[in-house]
């Protein structure tokens, strides 16, 4: 039976553990990538598999990790492949009902935290809702409609994720946008606000990267 959702916890920066503790439910799917089992096991959770090339497990990390014994699939550290991307590979090969990301954001390469963005485009490929959750914002791509569910006040922003995006209407939000288009790299859809706390996105063609930030 496919899981029911999926807990992709990578290597982050988590600074708040309790907050992302409390995102994962008993009946959740847990995948580390490679150093996100640390982070597991700081939370007393046990992962169900971990994945990557295991560089960056600590001496006790891996000790806590052999009793715990979760499902190991193990690679080279010469590869083609980033382990949250691996990771992700492995979640959307399960098939479950949604797929939240953690730990992918912060610390110091921003290179990372680009590319891991752009990663959300495995799960929306195979139409599995997915999504990048930290301790302020979620990170979500839409290619047809999406509902946000927030506080007045919250930021939301929508960027073209590719060349152009258009047909886009927006519900609850500031500024209202209705059939209209956003290009690449177009600052048009930056800072935009929920007037209360429901919203609502649509787009006729393209994909559209949301980031949707809790004040």
């Amino acid at each position: 039976m496919p899981a029911k959702r999926i807990i992709v916890m990578a290597n982050g920066d988590l600074k708040d553990l309790e907050f992302y503790k409390n995102l994962v439910d008993e009946d959740d799917y847990l995948i580390c990538a490679n150093g996100g089992c640390g982070y597991a096991l700081a939370m007393a959770l046990k992962p169900d598999l971990v994945i990557g090339d295991m560089d960056s497990l600590k001496t006790g990390d891996r000790e806590k990790m052999t009793q715990l014994d979760p499902r190991l699939i193990k690679h080279p550290s010469e590869k083609d492949k980033s382990d949250l991307e691996l990771a992700i590979d492995k979640a959307v090969e399960m098939s479950p009902g949604e797929i939240v990301i953690i730990g992918a954001l912060g610390g110091s390469r921003a290179d990372h935290a680009f590319i891991n963005m752009l990663l959300l485009i495995i799960p929306l490929q195979h139409d599995i809702p997915a999504r990048i959750v930290d301790r302020h914002q979620d990170i979500f791509l839409i290619n047809k409609n999406a509902v946000i569910e927030g506080r007045k006040g919250d930021y939301f922003s929508l960027f073209a994720l590719g060349q152009e995006a258009s047909g886009i209407s927006t519900e609850g939000l500031k500024y209202p946008m209705l059939e209209g288009t956003l290009s690449f790299a177009s600052t048009l859809g930056l800072s935009n606000e929920l007037v209360n706390n429901r919203a609502a996105v649509s787009v006729r063609k393209g994909i559209l990267l949301a980031v949707h930030y809790k004040k």
